[in-house]
């Protein structure tokens, strides 16, 4: 048997590891690490320095006649890392179908019964009959989504999410729900049944047989306050932002809770609504950036990606029932165990369903989506607000001087460069809020006579923004003397977070179920190697 020497100072060695890991990601890593990390960081730790610094050796403790020699460990091979990645918006795919615009809220037809196919039509088809009057055309939405924020990220994400519905040779069915059985035709024995891509863990296709209409069903799922009544995961939902220049599209932030022995995620998102007329109802959004709602590192949050996510809900012969078709894919960063990816595919995900199904039946059935009335209100306004300046200025141009003519391309101009600055996101806002920035339009209460006064106050304004620029820019020059306090008080928080890892480390090491285990286990190897001495002697 191997003989070691312990001493207080190697038994104080024991700290280091887990204070050095707390230092590197407080400082470089944002607090991405889990308790887990802390705890096999320290293991190998012990396993790889243990005889440098005196400490037992527990193969010899626990097989001392299968060792002929002392044992010298060169390397310890850590567990890889599951990650996930997240498919390019510029990847080449099968499917180049591109997702339509928003089309108002048509009634649904009971008698009609859409499959993926049609509906992957439907979606780049224009629906040349709409069945009310609040219908708008797809010519016009494509020119309004053109003009305002998001328009690229909504036309990725949509065409994303229906490259995953039309390839079916990518998905292996991991779950299916027996209980109930599917409806007859429906080519499935159960009716909820989840399948995973087989390149990425976390991306799943889940086909399910709900309990209602397909717009009641619709609005559960897409009510972001009802979220929590239904998904087990979910312990904080809400809208950040309602894009104005896009009906029916908002920010919203998702958080899930923690998952022993995994952290707690987030995720800021983009997400769309539409209707499809008798080909159902569409949803999807993908991850974003947002500053009202930057990464949460000191409550150690990790911020997921979602690279798409959504459903498509279609209507059932009888129109009682309809098939809902969602996808999932999220890449949700750090180290996830086998087991927790398992448990979320065949518990979380099925477990959510069924509180829906739960929940629908017990609402009156209607055929409008009450989400997608409100998203075609909003686009009616819009467009309302936009023919009316039109019109304004078309009449402003017939009733100008001749001698004005020749400033009409100047103040237009002037005016889309001020239109391109409202779309970009507020971040001098101390505040960290998305706001955009006032639009100065034609329609504006200036009581002004004439084109030239217009243009006058324009400028005026342009030299006011230029001047509180200059004002800005010595503001922040005179900053610089303070640079020596600043690196002073860097300093001192370098400490004060190396500090805080040591009381970090002993609050951990006796309140942490894994710390005890593993405190206890080195207190008994060296018990165990003092009373072999104590005998020997």
């Amino acid at each position: 048997m191997v003989d070691t020497n312990q001493s207080p100072l190697a038994m104080l060695v024991l700290i280091t590891p887990y204070t050095i890991l707390y230092v590197v990601n407080e400082l470089f890593l944002h607090g991405i690490l889990d308790k887990i990390h802390y705890l096999f960081f320290e293991l190998i730790f012990v396993a790889a320095f243990g005889r440098v610094f005196g400490l037992p050796d527990f193969v010899d403790r626990l097989f001392p006649s299968r060792l002929k020699g002392p044992i010298n460990i060169q390397t310890v091979e850590g567990i890889q890392p599951i990650k996930t990645a997240i498919a390019a918006p510029n990847s080449t795919s099968i499917c180049t179908t591109h997702a339509g615009s928003i089309t108002a809220p048509a009634a649904t037809k009971t008698g009609s019964k859409g499959t993926v196919g049609s509906i992957v039509e439907g979606v780049a088809l224009r629906d040349s009959k709409p069945t009310t009057g609040k219908s708008t055309t797809l010519d016009d939405v494509v020119k309004k989504q053109e003009a305002g924020p998001y328009a690229k990220e909504l036309a990725a994400m949509e065409k994303k999410f229906m490259d995953y519905i039309h390839n079916d040779d990518i998905w292996e069915k991991v779950y299916e729900d027996t209980s109930i059985k599917a409806p007859e035709g429906s080519g499935s024995e159960g009716w909820i049944q989840v399948s995973q891509y087989k390149a990425r863990p976390m991306c799943y296709k889940i086909v399910a047989y709900m309990n209602n209409t397909a717009a009641v069903t619709f609005d559960a799922l897409c009510e972001l306050e009802r979220r929590l009544e239904w998904d087990p995961m979910c312990v904080e939902a809400r809208v950040l932002e309602e894009v104005t220049q896009h009906p029916g599209t908002t920010v919203q932030y998702v958080r899930t809770k923690a998952v022993w022995p995994t952290a707690s995620r987030d995720t800021v998102v983009l997400g769309t609504v539409k209707d499809l007329g008798s080909k159902g109802l569409f949803m999807v959004n993908s991850s974003i950036e947002h500053t009202s709602m930057p990464e949460r590192v000191k409550e150690k949050i990790v911020r997921m990606e979602t690279a798409v996510a959504g459903h498509i809900i279609t209507p059932d012969d009888d129109g009682t029932r309809c098939k809902l078709v969602q996808i999932v894919d999220a890449d949700l960063k750090g180290w996830i165990p086998e087991k927790v990816i398992q448990m979320v595919s065949t518990k979380a995900v099925p477990d959510g369903l069924r509180a829906v199904n739960g929940l629908i039946p017990i609402v009156t059935p209607y055929s409008e989506s009450k989400v997608l009335v409100k998203a075609a209100q909003a686009q009616e306004e819009a467009n309302l607000k936009q023919t009316m300046m039109d019109t304004l200025h078309d009449q402003e141009l017939k009733d100008m001087d001749p001698a004005e003519e020749e400033l009409v391309p100047e103040l237009d101009s002037r005016k889309n460069r001020r239109s391109d600055e409202t779309l970009m996101p507020n971040t001098s806002s101390t505040r960290g809020t998305h706001t955009l920035r006032r639009q100065r339009s034609l329609e504006e209460d200036i009581p002004l006579s004439n084109l030239s006064d217009r243009l006058k106050v324009v400028e005026a304004e342009i030299e006011n923004e230029r001047q509180e620029r200059q004002q800005t820019g010595r503001k922040h020059s005179k900053g610089g003397s303070t640079a020596g306090a600043l690196e002073k008080t860097k300093s001192k928080n370098v400490f004060q977070t190396f500090w805080e890892g040591i009381k970090e480390n002993l609050s951990h090491s006796f309140a942490s179920k894994a710390n005890k285990i593993l405190i206890a286990a080195i207190v008994i190897a060296v018990l165990g190697s003092s009373v072999a001495k104590l005998k020997r002697r």
